[in-house]
């Protein structure tokens, strides 16, 4: 059985208490005290989303990553594939992943979906939002499939994004019913527990005509994750789905070993503090 979300009479409370944890700068690994029967296995999973999910070789081979460096990923049995848009929201992945499913051979157990950045929290696109993520959730469930949905985060130095992303997201877990993957909040947590670990590059904006030469200018909003953030968002992801910590996991992304711990810590610390208040 997958865990699912904080009913609607705790999603305020779930708030008060995360963000009273994102002000905090230390952290610590909470052991699982669930019981083996209790925990999902999920062996096969479609990702669908965008640049979030496919920078960096991708999110899905990150958690591969992890998975077989604990030697539990098996030939035949585990897959994990990423199909995405660049730039896409989710009303334009919808005939996609409908064409995925419907000619699947390969047997998913689960599907993600992972929005565009700001299209929860945007008034213009909300609606848009809240009416396709619908639809997509229908048709993963539509081919008996169970949806999975990817708390995004928020641009860098962007609390206040981050917060209302976490508030939208779990509005629409709760009222969908579907496992929320709170990879948002790890990432609001580490500006403040691990502020000299990057977890965002720049975005190339153009070509600026100096007396000096031409000088590469980039965007003023960091989004897009650096290698560190898409192994955290990796790290929330088999901590979430797994129900257990990859503290010690040897597969480190070519981070540095105690980055990448901190890293695994994290994950394992703000799912089990997510998921103790469902």
């Amino acid at each position: 059985m997958i865990l699912k979300h904080p009913t609607a009479q705790r999603l305020a409370y779930l708030l008060c208490s995360v963000f009273l944890l994102l002000a905090s700068t230390a952290f610590s690994v909470i052991a699982s005290e669930q019981a083996p029967e209790e925990k999902q296995t999920l062996d096969k999973v479609l990702f669908v989303g965008n640049s979030f999910s496919f920078y960096n070789n991708g999110i899905h081979n990150h958690l591969g990553s992890l998975i077989r460096a604990e030697g539990n990923w098996q030939r035949g049995k585990n897959r994990l594939r990423l199909q995405t848009l660049s730039g896409g929201h989710i009303h334009e992945q919808l005939e996609g992943l409908q064409a995925t499913l419907s000619n699947d051979r390969l047997g998913w157990q689960a599907v993600v979906l992972q929005a565009h950045s700001n299209e929860a929290v945007l008034k213009s696109k909300q609606a848009r939002f809240t009416s396709s993520l619908k639809q997509a959730i229908d048709i993963v469930r539509g081919h008996r499939l169970e949806p999975i949905l990817f708390m995004t985060w928020g641009y860098k130095d962007d609390p206040k994004m981050s917060q209302a992303l976490a508030e939208a997201y779990i509005e629409q877990a709760e009222k969908h019913n579907v496992h929320l993957v709170p990879v948002g909040l790890a990432f609001a947590q580490a500006a403040k527990a691990l502020p000299n670990v990057e977890l965002f590059v720049p975005d190339v904006l153009g070509i600026e005509d100096t007396a000096a030469g031409n000088i590469i200018t980039y965007r003023e909003e960091w989004k897009h994750p650096s290698v560190a953030g898409t192994y955290l968002a990796a790290c929330v992801f088999y901590a979430s789905l797994y129900q257990k910590s990859p503290l010690g996991n040897p597969f480190t992304a070519g981070l540095d070993p105690d980055v990448a711990s901190a890293l695994q810590s994290l994950s394992w610390q703000i799912v089990s503090d997510f998921q103790s208040r469902s």
